[in-house]
């Protein structure tokens, strides 16, 4: 990618912003290549393609979505929760639009594991590959999402 003096670079897009105070990189001090490199094979030696990925997830948060905040259950000990949020956030990429607020908590009650999903962390990782840097409060655990994906296709 080549930046002209006007453009951003990935980290001070990635960064915190006026839209997300937080930022996308967390306490991830990676390159966000380098942070989209390692979190894209990890998923690839997981037998998981990122759309897939982002397939799934769109399916579970539109369910929760629609179970208007009451907890819906996935597995025996998997449930999601949707918690709704006034507004929309412009993806940090340009040209990719805002997305709307509100989020999808999967939990897994058997492992303590936890996923936070929201429609713009799950187009992040559809179109970028970009699952958010480690310590990033919508991180999602390229690992983790796996797993929890292949336990509810199992289950289907």
């Amino acid at each position: 990618m080549t930046i002209t003096p006007r453009q951003k670079s990935p980290r001070e897009l990635l960064g915190p912003s006026e839209f997300s105070s937080e930022g996308f990189l967390g306490t991830d001090s990676r390159e966000p290549e380098d942070i989209i490199k390692e979190d894209l094979a990890a998923l690839l030696q997981l037998g998981m393609t990122k759309e897939k990925l982002a397939a799934a997830l769109r399916e579970i948060y539109v369910k929760a979505e629609r179970a208007l905040g009451n907890p819906l259950p996935l597995l025996e000990k998997v449930t999601v929760v949707h918690v709704e949020a006034r507004g929309r956030i412009p993806s940090p990429f340009s040209g990719d639009g805002t997305f709307q607020k509100g989020q999808a908590k999967i939990m897994d009650a058997a492992t303590g594991e936890a996923l936070l999903i929201t429609p713009l962390s799950i187009h992040l990782i559809e179109k970028h590959g970009f699952f958010q840097g480690k310590g990033s409060k919508y991180r999602i655990e390229p690992e983790a999402a796996a797993r929890v994906m292949n336990h509810l296709t199992i289950a289907k």
